[in-house]
């Protein structure tokens, strides 16, 4: 059988038509999860996110986010004390991962949140809390080991 371009030429265009086709079908094997599924209801209220993470800046001072053995350990400063509000774990790959508790502080003004109560990987951390009537905002991203 003798070879020419022709012959080459189908094989590529099969070759790349079969790369192509598992893209494909990789792709819809992937499960997607949306942001949020108030997603919509949460840019609403977006505005309102701006002023409280202006309020943190205003007030020169963050919540202190630190791993210590198993456990994931918020220190208030003493300007927030009282802080009443929610600690969010957002999961950016799988909702079902996503975790909120209750902000409740003990006499040092801190909060441990254990490790067995979450997934290990990256999280967002949301913290939405309120002191002395202000509402504050703080995100940062932390990896749970």
């Amino acid at each position: 059988m003798k070879w020419n371009w022709g012959k080459s030429i189908v094989v590529a265009f099969v070759l790349f038509c079969g790369f192509i086709s598992s893209i494909v079908v990789a792709a819809f094997q992937q499960d997607f999860d949306l942001v949020s599924d108030t997603y919509y209801q949460d840019e609403l209220v977006y505005q309102e996110r701006i002023q409280e993470h202006s309020n943190l800046a205003q007030s020169g001072v963050k919540v202190s986010i630190t791993q210590e053995d198993n456990r994931v350990i918020f220190s208030f400063p003493q300007e927030f004390s009282g802080a009443n509000g929610e600690i969010h774990f957002y999961h950016p790959s799988r909702s079902i991962f996503d975790r909120s508790f209750n902000i409740s502080l003990d006499e040092a003004r801190k909060q441990s949140i254990f490790g067995e109560e979450l997934t290990k990987g990256r999280y967002k951390v949301k913290l939405s809390w309120t002191s002395n009537e202000v509402d504050y905002f703080q995100e940062e991203e932390i990896f749970i080991r």
